[in-house]
This record gives C-alpha cells, sequence and structure tokens, in this order.
C-alpha cells in the first residue's frame, strides 16, 4: 500500500493475538488501512468481531502481536508506554460508552482535567476554555454538579466537552451512545459532529448503530478480526 501523506494513521499489516485456554486466539488478522485528515470514519462490525480492540491499538492503548500503527506520524511501537501518554495528551480525544467521568469531581473540573495534566495552560485560560465548551454543550448552569447529579446524556455532553478541550488532532469514539436511549444519542451524536467540524479534527468511532455509521464519510467493516469490502468512501 502506498505511503499516503495526508494520513494521520496509518495500518500496516496489524495483528493481535492472546493466548486462552485452547492456545492462541487471534482477535486481528492483517489489517490495513489509512485515515486521512479531517476526515470521519465508523468501525462497524458485530459485537466480538474485534472493533473495540482495534481503536484500542490505534490510539495506542494497547500494544499489537505484529504489524504497525502510525499515529500523526509515529509509529507507535517504536515509542515508549510514556511517551505514547505524551502523545494522547497533547493531540487525542476520547469519548466511551461509559462516560468515565471523574466522580469527585464537578462538570466543569472534569472538563479541564485533560488540560492540566497537558500543561502550558494557566488556570484562568483552562477554566475559561472548559466553560466555553460546557456552555456550547448546553451545560453552561450545570458546571459545578457532580457527575451522580446529571443524566447520562448531561454526562455524555460533559465527556464530549473534555474531549475537545485540548483541541485534538484526532477524535476517538467508542459506542457513544451505546449507554443512552435513542432520542438523547441523537442528541449527543448531532453535537459531536458539530463540535468535531468546528475543530476540524479527524473524528474514528466504533459503533454497532448503523444509522451513526452512514453519518461517516466512510465505514470500515470487521469481520472476524479481518477488514472486509473496500470502506467505502461516502458510505
Amino acid at each position: 500500500m502506498p505511503e499516503n501523506t495526508n494520513a494521520v494513521i496509518e495500518v500496516r499489516s496489524l495483528c493481535k493475538r492472546v493466548k486462552d485456554a485452547t492456545g492462541e486466539l487471534t482477535i486481528l488478522d492483517d489489517i490495513e488501512f489509512d485515515v486521512a485528515a479531517g476526515t470521519s470514519v465508523a468501525i462497524v462490525g458485530a459485537s466480538g468481531s474485534g472493533k473495540s480492540t482495534l481503536l484500542g491499538l490505534l490510539a495506542g492503548l494497547d500494544n499489537a502481536t505484529s504489524g504497525s500503527v502510525r499515529l500523526l506520524g509515529h509509529d507507535l511501537s517504536a515509542l515508549s508506554e510514556d511517551e505514547r501518554a505524551r502523545l494522547r495528551n497533547g493531540s487525542i480525544g476520547f469519548v466511551f460508552q461509559s462516560f468515565q467521568l471523574m466522580p469527585h469531581l464537578t462538570a466543569l473540573e472534569n472538563v479541564r482535567l485533560p488540560l492540566e495534566l497537558q500543561g502550558g495552560v494557566d488556570a484562568h485560560e483552562a477554566t475559561a476554555r472548559a466553560g466555553e465548551l460546557l456552555e456550547r454543550v448546553g451545560l453552561g448552569g450545570r458546571m459545578q454538579h457532580y457527575p451522580k447529579l446529571l443524566s447520562g446524556g448531561e454526562q455524555q455532553r460533559v465527556a464530549l466537552a473534555r474531549a475537545f478541550v485540548t483541541r485534538p488532532a484526532i477524535l476517538f469514539a467508542d459506542e457513544p451512545t451505546g449507554s443512552l436511549d435513542a432520542a438523547t444519542g441523537h442528541a449527543v451524536i448531532d453535537l459531536m459532529f458539530e463540535l468535531n467540524a468546528a475543530h476540524g479534527a479527524t473524528l474514528v468511532l466504533v459503533t454497532h448503530d448503523i444509522e451513526l455509521a452512514r453519518r461517516c464519510a466512510r465505514r470500515i467493516t470487521i469481520e472476524a478480526g479481518r477488514v472486509v469490502g473496500p470502506g467505502r468512501q461516502g458510505a
């Protein structure tokens, strides 16, 4: 596969195997694709197909058995755990199905946290940026609320604000509507695409929701650990 100079993610011959009671289980096998800057990609497949494992490998949260992932020009296998963490802190945003908010922090503090971990942003600017994003997602009046006092949809909107507060180059989303009812899920997805367009980030999401996948510029379908079909543009 020729080098794509516009790619922010380059995957080559990627395999993931794990030991189990019967020997070795192949989760992903010979995965190859590129993701261009500024596009949106849905990774789809049945439960157990390997799509969430693939997302973890793309983000450097897990190690491949063989093959390579280049993320924003960096070969993840050549980086230490600390170096991968710095790359994520500086350039990557995450949205998870289970929200993963810090329960002892307010909505404002949760959104501000990535900027504090990243460093280089003073406390006043961090608070201002976090507050601006919470206003944008409709939670201006809920900034001092703790997660347990927020609905599921509100918690996911806090998670969206947190994901975008560092102005990431890439947003990874793993089943972002999986814990929400249909109406709330649609509202959150509208917001995610709106924020993504405003920030010009590359969006890579894992979903079993075909309607959501159709909103992306491209779909990559995983079946039994392999990519099937061409990963259609505009599908």
